[in-house]
């Protein structure tokens, strides 16, 4: 028996396996925490949303590689100066990966108050772009022959 349910389709697709393996990658890991949030402004603008209160933009890496999003916490040490008599705020370390499509790209990313915006454009080749044609008045082409 195959170790994937995919793999029943493996005779029919050509250069499709690298797809089924982002599908794979994506449900190996857990995505509970930190909590976000998924926005789509419109057909070619999202946004991904990250709760991390208590954290300092520079404890924080955003990078992508091969269409994928990776958000991870820096190593974050505890300030050994500070005596805690409770320490109820976890600062937990976080990995988290979206699989991009290929015509998406990191537009920007900003960090205020606690939330991590992330946000993403669809690149539209120039060539589906929508067109307008001006239509050429060959009536009067023809009567001035």
């Amino acid at each position: 028996m195959n170790k994937y349910a995919w793999d029943v389709y493996s005779p029919f697709y050509v250069g499709l396996d690298d797809v089924f393996h982002r599908l794979e990658s994506m449900t190996s890991h857990n995505k509970n925490y930190p909590p976000y949030n998924l926005i789509k402004h419109d057909t070619a603008n999202y946004e991904i949303e990250i709760a991390l209160a208590g954290f300092k933009k520079d404890e924080i890496e955003v990078s992508t590689e091969s269409n994928i999003l990776r958000v991870a916490s820096k190593d974050t040490k505890t300030d050994p100066n500070v005596e805690y008599l409770h320490k109820g705020l976890s600062k937990r370390s976080f990995l988290n990966t979206w699989q991009l499509s290929d015509d998406l790209r990191v537009s920007d990313v900003a960090f205020a108050d606690g939330l991590l915006r992330i946000s993403l454009k669809k690149i539209i080749p120039d060539h589906q772009k929508k067109v307008t044609y001006s239509i050429a008045d060959t009536a009067k082409e023809l009567l001035l022959e």
